[in-house]
């Protein structure tokens, strides 16, 4: 079967299952070169007054779809959470997406928020966010020196690569990510940092080397002397 492409068929989908809809917007890797043929379709539909926001995953003319229904206030409640905790997914889904649908104008301001906001740039990391940050990654690269089982290492080092990208997000005032959306970021914000740790996490010794430079850069090691009031579960 041969597809449409991706905004015929978000338009299509948008025609045929929303067609009272304030706007829908098709967004994420399928509209760039990132495409792959394991892409989806990622949708914001803004409808009416809703009891609750849900997600939706279904199958559109061949295209497999994950569908976010809101309503303005639930839809604004996620951009806002989403920008506090610098994880901007359905706010760049928003600003980099294409309006399928908007016969009131909704989307294009919606887009136009959603830029100026991403365009400013995340809120600056509080001394408290930093220091929990470089005390989990000292603990882990302690973890990581005394590692003497194989498996135990390998599952160290894949807590110590995501958490040295994310605690320079953080010191370097850059939004976060998750995922391959972790390694996006990083390469915006620091592209050599990205390969070397990339590059580094099947070798220990290497990868302990450049997740120090990344704890030092951001204040040092801390663990004497730390402590917080609230401790939760890791």
């Amino acid at each position: 079967m041969t597809r449409p492409e991706p905004v015929a068929a978000a338009r299509g989908l948008a025609r045929d299952s929303f067609p009272d809809a304030l706007t829908v917007l098709v967004g994420g890797s399928v509209l760039t070169e990132r495409r792959t043929p394991a892409s989806d379709l990622d949708m914001v539909v803004v409808t009416g007054p809703r009891a609750n926001p849900c997600r939706r995953s279904l199958r559109w003319a061949g295209w497999p779809v994950e569908v976010l229904l809101h309503d303005e206030g639930t839809l604004a409640a996620y951009c806002e959470d989403n920008l506090a905790r610098r994880w901007p997914g359905i706010p760049r889904l928003i600003a980099e997406g294409t309006v399928v649908s908007d016969p009131g104008g909704l989307g294009a301001r919606l887009q136009d928020e959603m830029r100026r906001r991403l365009a400013e740039g995340p809120a600056a990391a509080s001394p408290a966010e930093l220091e929990a940050h470089r005390y989990e990654l000292t603990d882990l690269l302690d973890d990581l020196r005394g590692a003497d089982d194989p498996a135990e290492t390998a599952f160290i080092a894949c807590r110590v690569l995501p958490k040295s990208a994310q605690l320079a997000l953080l010191a370097g005032r850059h939004w976060q990510g998750s995922g391959k959306w972790l390694l996006r970021e990083l390469r915006d914000h620091d592209p050599r940092l990205a390969d070397r740790l990339a590059g580094s996490l099947h070798a220990p010794d290497r990868l302990a080397a450049v997740a120090r430079e990344v704890l030092d850069a951001a204040g040092g090691p801390l663990h004497d002397g730390y402590r917080v009031t609230d401790p939760r579960r890791p």
